[in-house]
C-alpha cells in the first residue's frame, strides 16, 4: 500500500512539474524578430525603442484578447506608448494590459506580436522585465489569453523563461523554458 501511495504521489508531482514547463501558450518580450533568446535583451541608448509582447506556440488559431501585468525593475524606464493590431484596446494601463481585439488576431508560426511598447531608458544599468497576472486577473497568478473562436475560453499562459523575468535591458537576455524530460523529473526523486 505504501508503494502505491508513493507511486501516486510521484505521478502527481511529476505531472505538475511537466505542466508548469509546457512550451504551449508561451508569452514573453522580444526586441526584434525572430522571436528567439538572442532578442530578449536590448542595449539602450537615449533614444526610444520598441519591445514586443509575443505569443509563442498558442493552442488556438486566433486570440480575442490577453491579460498580462508587466513589472520593470527600474522606475527610470518609461513606457511612452503601447498599441497593437486588429483594433487593440487596452482597458488597463501601459504596464497592466487588459486587452481585447476588435477582430480576433490570427496566430502565426514563429510567434505573434500582440502588442508593441515604445520605451525609453537613458541609463546603462541592468534592468529586468517580468510578466505576471494582470490586475484584476481572470485566472489568478498567470497571464491569460482568450480564444478568438470562443472568447469565453480563457487559457493560462506560460512564460518564455523560468528565470523570473522575460527580458532584460543592458543585460544578457534570457534562455527560454525547456520542457523537462522524464529523466529530469525522475532525478528530482533520487
Amino acid at each position: 500500500m505504501k508503494k502505491l501511495l508513493a507511486l501516486a504521489l510521484v505521478v502527481m508531482v511529476a505531472g505538475g512539474a511537466l505542466a508548469q514547463t509546457s512550451e504551449d501558450n508561451m508569452i514573453g518580450m522580444f526586441f526584434g524578430e525572430p522571436y528567439v533568446d538572442e532578442n530578449t535583451n536590448f542595449d539602450t541608448t537615449a533614444s526610444p525603442f520598441n519591445g514586443f509582447i509575443v505569443l509563442l506556440n498558442p493552442t488556438v488559431d486566433t486570440v480575442g484578447g490577453y491579460e498580462v501585468g508587466i513589472e520593470i525593475s527600474d522606475a527610470g524606464v518609461f513606457v511612452l506608448a503601447a498599441g497593437g493590431p486588429n483594433g487593440w484596446t487596452n482597458f488597463g494601463s501601459n504596464l497592466n494590459h487588459l486587452v481585447g481585439f476588435q477582430t480576433p488576431l490570427p496566430m502565426v508560426e514563429g510567434g505573434t506580436a500582440v502588442s508593441t511598447m515604445q520605451m525609453l531608458y537613458a541609463g546603462t544599468a541592468l534592468v529586468t522585465i517580468s510578466f505576471g497576472p494582470s490586475e484584476p486577473a481572470s485566472i489568478p497568478g498567470v497571464p491569460v489569453i482568450a480564444n478568438g473562436a470562443n472568447p469565453e475560453e480563457l487559457i493560462a499562459c506560460n512564460l518564455t523563461s523560468d528565470v523570473g523575468y522575460v527580458a532584460t535591458l543592458n543585460g544578457d537576455g534570457v534562455v527560454a523554458t525547456e520542457a523537462h524530460s522524464l529523466s529530469s523529473v525522475k532525478a528530482l526523486f533520487e
